[in-house]
């Protein structure tokens, strides 16, 4: 009984694959997608004009960095796409920042950074490190399970142990899962953050019997 809730628990986490304000310098943004296709990275304002986009380290890949040109002006920054080569470009797409290759804007929100027409919220990268964790709302019950850890390499450091509180409820729920008497929905990056906040934008499971 134990193995099928393990691994009920580590594919639904894998379905996630985070006052005035402005924006801070020197600071490491985490940029959270909401797609598939496109990925979670960096961004870091070097000064009051350049900023800088940079890949998530990945083991055995290089890092990937480049930067633009931005200004701010009534609440939005806008980044600048760069008046640069074609192989540039390229580049963009090959490492999955397609989105860079024109304007973007990012309505100051709080502390976030919202690109609303990519679907990618910017958090500060500090404010999650202590707590990594993916969010379960179970028939409007709330359980907190924290994530995997990983390195700079991209490789696994540390598992995490299954919250045992959410374990007992899903062990509760799970022959009506296994019929398919529950709808699972799947929030994260910007869609988590609009509907639960800024806490909760690494990712939010809502289970809710039919």
């Amino acid at each position: 009984m134990k193995k099928p809730l393990r691994i009920l628990i580590t594919l639904l986490i894998f379905l996630l694959a985070s006052e005035s304000y402005s924006q801070e310098l020197n600071k490491i943004y985490y940029g959270i997608v909401s797609d598939s296709i496109s990925r979670n990275h960096y961004l870091e304002f070097k000064n009051d004009s350049i900023v800088e986009l940079t890949s998530i380290p990945r083991h055995m890949q290089s890092q990937f960095k480049m930067t633009f040109l931005y200004n701010k002006e009534n609440g939005i920054i806008t980044v600048t796409k760069n008046r640069t080569l074609e192989s540039e470009l390229e580049k963009l797409n090959q490492n999955g920042f397609k989105q860079f290759s024109e304007d973007i804007q990012l309505d100051i929100d709080g502390k976030a950074l919202l690109d609303k027409t990519n679907e990618i919220v910017y958090v500060f990268l500090d404010d999650f490190k202590k707590g990594h964790y993916t969010t379960y709302i179970i028939n409007g019950e709330e359980f907190k399970q924290k994530n995997m850890m990983t390195n700079s390499y991209g490789l696994v450091e540390r598992e995490m142990k299954m919250n045992r509180k959410l374990k007992r409820k899903l062990k509760t729920i799970k022959a009506d899962l296994e019929k398919e008497k529950y709808t699972i929905v799947v929030y994260k990056g910007i869609d988590a953050y609009f509907k639960f906040g800024y806490d909760r934008v690494l990712g939010v499971i809502e289970l809710n019997r039919k």
